[in-house]
């Protein structure tokens, strides 16, 4: 523990790009940090935003420095742009869709403090609405209670909270992309989903739009329940969708948990990030409950550019992010170039933050992929072998060769080309030209910081997660 004289001065750094909406949460509570305000600053860069956010700064928080960009220079310049303005011994990122807890910013200083090799240090980010878990479980009804459970269809689930995640969680489930008059996804007997839930404890409702697979005139019967107490029962009538409403009184909440979404990054081998705290099956991403699990301090390879502490003197020896990665991962770069030069990355357990997952981006949409793709292949170029350099580098060119002649001959064959095919090769095109006009700054960049670096092959491959493990 530290005395309020003796903390570091800190600023904390927030890019904004027409964020107005996530902003009175995310600044309020910097408001309510208990740390000492003169010991600390706060940092807006905003990306040119015409939403009316710089207004809104500038009436309602004075004690906020204001960067006003002419355009959006993206996630890692923005950052840049602050970072060279800064005046903290420790310079701690914020994402504008979160609200930090209020020891956030103090046990993200007191590990950094306690560990002076920690370059940088990262928070624990939990997922902005706790989850409360329904069983949600068919039965035969009617006539034909005799045969095979039914097919129960789920078009939507209405939570009303802006940003909000539904988990299907467990079950025999069928997901599928939603389209027009598809279902999100199917299940049959018994399934378990995880909702979102208000941060008040007052009445709510959610909304289901659910069908069966029967006859209008041969109901199934549906109960929901979040343990051991029924909340409501429906008779879900025919194929075609329905809306059915779950009323879940005061006292309910209290059944919901937290839920991860960033306890530090992983890395693998072919340099793909993934979140700490995130499990993948059948292709899906899934948020663990918070029971506990990462509630250590310790060592992680990466930290998260949501929640994170940098040290001035890592960044006067390492650099700062790169801005032509613009979006994602310019902040597992920035930790693996810190590595290499012997810097520690530090996890922080009750440096809390709620965070709108994919707030201010969408997530699997064209520019996603594009940014993940070749921001992936880039970092590898300048941090990874060349062994691995040429694995990922040779699988992604022969991926596409391989879409654009199956698209030719899908062309050759019906005279069209399917659209999702036709995507993904188009975003593939984009990617490796790409990253042929950035080749020449890559070789420069891998040469000084492969001449530079401090730590063995070894001392990092430690830390690469297989390939088995993805």
């Amino acid at each position: 523990m530290f005395m309020a004289e003796t903390l570091p001065f800190v600023s904390v750094i927030i890019v904004n790009f027409n964020g107005l909406h996530y902003l009175p949460a995310c600044l309020e509570a910097l408001t309510k940090q208990i740390y000492p305000g003169d010991r600390l600053e706060i940092i807006v860069s905003d990306n040119g935003s015409t939403d009316g956010s710089v207004e809104f700064i500038s009436r309602e928080y004075k004690n906020v420095r204001l960067l006003e960009n002419r355009k959006n220079l993206g996630f890692a310049l923005g950052n840049n742009v602050a970072l060279e303005a800064a005046r903290g011994d420790f310079l701690v990122l914020l994402n504008n869709d979160t609200a930090p807890e209020p020891g956030w910013l103090k046990s993200l200083v007191e590990v950094a403090v306690k560990y002076p090799d920690a370059g940088l240090v990262t928070g624990r980010t939990q997922l902005f609405y706790d989850q409360l878990t329904l069983t949600i479980q068919s039965e035969n009804c009617g006539t034909l209670a005799s045969g095979p459970l039914p097919s129960i269809h789920i078009f939507g689930i209405d939570h009303g909270l802006p940003g909000g995640t539904v988990q299907y969680l467990e079950g025999n489930w069928e997901l599928r992309p939603q389209g027009r008059q598809s279902a999100v996804s199917r299940f049959h007997g018994r399934a378990r989903i995880g909702v979102p839930v208000p941060r008040h404890d007052r009445e709510y409702t959610i909304h289901f739009s659910l069908a069966a697979d029967r006859m209008a005139e041969v109901p199934v019967a549906v109960k929901l329940f979040p343990d051991d107490i029924t909340l409501d029962h429906w008779e879900i009538s025919g194929a075609k969708p329905q809306n059915y409403s779950l009323t879940l009184l005061s006292g309910v909440r209290s059944r919901a948990t937290p839920v991860i979404q960033n306890a530090g990054s992983l890395v693998f081998k072919n340099g793909a990030g993934r979140d700490r705290g995130t499990v993948v099956r059948d292709a899906i991403y899934f948020f663990e409950e918070d029971r506990g699990q990462f509630g250590s301090e310790e060592e992680v390879f990466a930290g998260c550019g949501a929640n994170l502490l940098l040290r001035r003197e890592m960044l006067r020896e390492v650099g700062v992010f790169d801005p032509n990665f613009f979006m994602y991962y310019e902040d597992t770069d920035l930790s693996w170039r810190a590595r290499l030069k012997g810097w520690k990355v530090f996890y922080a357990p009750q440096a809390i933050i709620r965070h709108i997952h994919c707030g201010t981006s969408q997530e699997w949409s064209p520019s996603f992929i594009f940014y993940t793709d070749r921001n992936r292949l880039a970092m590898l170029f300048k941090n990874g072998t060349w062994s691995s350099v040429t694995r990922e580098w040779g699988g992604y060119g022969l991926r596409f060769l391989e879409g654009i002649f199956q698209l030719s001959r899908d062309l050759l064959r019906r005279g069209k080309t399917p659209h999702t095919p036709w995507a993904v090769s188009k975003i593939r095109s984009k990617v490796l030209f790409s990253l042929f006009c950035w080749l020449p700054r890559l070789v420069k960049e891998r040469h000084f910081i492969q001449k530079t670096r401090s730590v063995s092959k070894a001392g990092i491959d430690r830390w690469l997660v297989p390939l088995s493990r993805s």
